[in-house]
C-alpha cells in the first residue's frame, strides 16, 4: 500500500481520508502492526486507484510498479487536457 501512495505523492492523512479511515489506522497498516478488514481493503484500493490484490504484490514487482506510475501519469494528463478543454468551452461562449 505504501509504495502505491508514495508513486501518487499523497500523504497518509489524504489517502486516509479518501478512504474514510483515520491517518494512524493508515500508519499502522504500513508498520505492519495492523491488517485492514476486507471493507478496508476494498476502500484503501478504490483510494489508490489499484486492485485490492495488487496491494499484496511483491516488494519488488518493479513491472507492476512502474504500470502504475504510467497509468497515474496518464490520468492526471488526461485531467488536465479534459479542464483545459471546459476551460477553452466557457472562454468561447463569453464571446
Amino acid at each position: 500500500m505504501k509504495k502505491y501512495r508514495k508513486i501518487l505523492g499523497i500523504s497518509q492523512a489524504a489517502l486516509a481520508e479518501k478512504a474514510n479511515c483515520s491517518t494512524t489506522f493508515i500508519g499502522n497498516i504500513e508498520i505492519n502492526k495492523r491488517f485492514p478488514s476486507p471493507k478496508y481493503i476494498d476502500r484503501l484500493a478504490m483510494a489508490l486507484g489499484v486492485k485490492p490484490a495488487d496491494m499484496f504484490a511483491e516488494e519488488d514487482d518493479s513491472e507492476a510498479l512502474a504500470r502504475y506510475a504510467d497509468r497515474q501519469k496518464q490520468k492526471a494528463q488526461l485531467e488536465k487536457d479534459v479542464m483545459q478543454a471546459i476551460s477553452r468551452a466557457f472562454n468561447e461562449s463569453d464571446l
